[in-house]
């Protein structure tokens, strides 16, 4: 379950992605620089062959796959993807995951057009399938919001056929189809794309619709950074009583339910000036973390080249978040404080780009936000350990998870992550 979100404003252009899966799957954030060679390339589950040179470009990917949630290339495209319910049959057929889709069109996009372009030609010859969840089978089509600041396109995907739409001010995309008979182009003429191809009983039960509606009513007022956090931050009323002990898929801040999925990282992307402001919570629950303002090239944390040490930030952020839950730590004063640090990365950042910086003084902010958001996160160690060892104030699916957190979630096998 995720939600993404494309806002232009008179001033910028804004891009914006919460990851929902499963809340043990580590999204790591991690650069990958660009190749000049010709390789043979393997995604998740099979082989493409041979693949021409590629982009640098930022991922924010599930531990254990080859592809991505999330990202941005070294020429400003950035793409985000959701699960979406078909009819179409054969989806336990390991072939390309929509988040291998992603990162090809990441890969080799030089524009938004052009990604599109690549997602659709390698849907059309290798087709989608396989399994996509990290501690439960789950298979799913994909949709994709695709975007490089000045053209924003909508792709939604049943088994190999396609259809896609250009967005003008405004646009999102949940865990639905949502494409009519509005679209530009089409792998074949098609009456009702959501009609024909929606899956009612799952797609009812995502609650996708409220998700959806939620962030195409606050966009239509969202005109500054604050206003994108605070959407994907954002809760459905009816969760706030107990938001950490018994969470549901209608909030676009999603947390753990019996059945639902957890926000596990969020991105923004700023396209206010020529290099973006790229910037990663590298953590679950946005509501209780920070977004660190990024620059795509400066690997600062929580951008990482090593998988490991990705894995080891997001943990302790997770154990951090989970003390939240448990009660260890009173989340009015938690948020007060993080609210202040947040506002003053903000605050910063806007006021770097009045003095038209250079990379080094932008890998030099980076690495400010960096050190003070690590001290903010330090000054919490004791609960951070105390919450490792001691689940006391976790409700029963939290202990559960507990339980398993950070083992095997490098293992590509199903079963090798869950029984390993």
């Amino acid at each position: 379950m995720c939600d993404t979100l494309f806002k232009k404003t008179k001033n910028t252009v804004f891009f914006g992605k919460n990851s929902d899966r499963s809340a043990n799957e580590p999204n790591l954030v991690m650069y990958y620089p660009a190749k000049a060679r010709k390789e043979n390339q393997q995604c998740t589950y099979l082989s493409i062959g041979t693949t021409e040179k590629t982009h640098a470009l930022l991922l924010v990917q599930p531990s254990w796959m080859w592809g991505g949630e999330m990202g941005i290339n070294d020429c400003g495209v950035a793409i985000g993807n959701e699960a979406v319910f078909t009819k179409s049959s054969k989806k336990k057929q390991e072939r390309l995951l929509g988040m291998d889709l992603l990162r090809l069109g990441l890969e080799h996009g030089s524009n938004a057009k052009q990604a599109a372009e690549i997602i659709i030609h390698y849907l059309e010859t290798f087709g989608q399938g396989g399994n996509c969840g990290f501690d439960k089978p789950f298979y799913y089509d994909n949709s994709f919001l695709i975007t490089d600041g000045k053209q924003a396109l909508i792709l939604e995907t049943a088994k190999t056929d396609w259809v896609l739409k250009e967005v003008a001010d405004f646009g999102n995309i949940s865990n639905r189809l949502s494409i009519k008979q509005d679209y530009q182009l089409s792998s074949k003429p098609f009456t009702n794309f959501q009609k024909t191809n929606t899956e009612a009983i799952f797609t009812f039960f995502s609650q996708a619709k409220a998700r959806q509606d939620c962030i195409s009513d606050a966009l239509l007022s969202a005109v500054q950074l604050n206003d994108i956090m605070n959407i994907l931050r954002s809760h459905h009323p009816r969760d706030e009583a107990k938001l950490y002990r018994k969470g549901s898929v209608r909030s676009v801040c999603m947390h753990q339910s019996l059945l639902g999925d957890h926000t596990t990282s969020s991105m923004i992307v700023d396209y206010h000036h020529p290099t973006p402001t790229i910037w990663l919570t590298g953590a679950s629950s946005p509501c209780l973390s920070i977004y660190k303002p990024c620059f795509l090239g400066i690997n600062i944390a929580p951008i990482f080249t090593d998988k490991s040490a990705s894995l080891n930030y997001w943990l302790e952020r997770e154990y951090l978040t989970r003390a939240v839950f448990a009660g260890l730590i009173p989340k009015e004063s938690y948020q007060s404080e993080m609210k202040q640090l947040q506002d003053r990365f903000i605050k910063e950042e806007a006021a770097l780009w009045t003095k038209n910086p250079s990379p080094v003084e932008l890998e030099t902010f980076a690495k400010k936000c960096a050190d003070a958001e690590e001290a903010f996160v330090k000054s919490y160690q004791k609960q951070i350990d105390e919450i490792r060892n001691n689940f006391h104030g976790l409700s029963a699916i939290w202990k559960k998870k507990m339980r398993r957190l950070g083992k095997n979630v490098f293992a590509t096998a199903y079963r090798e992550r869950n029984y390993g």
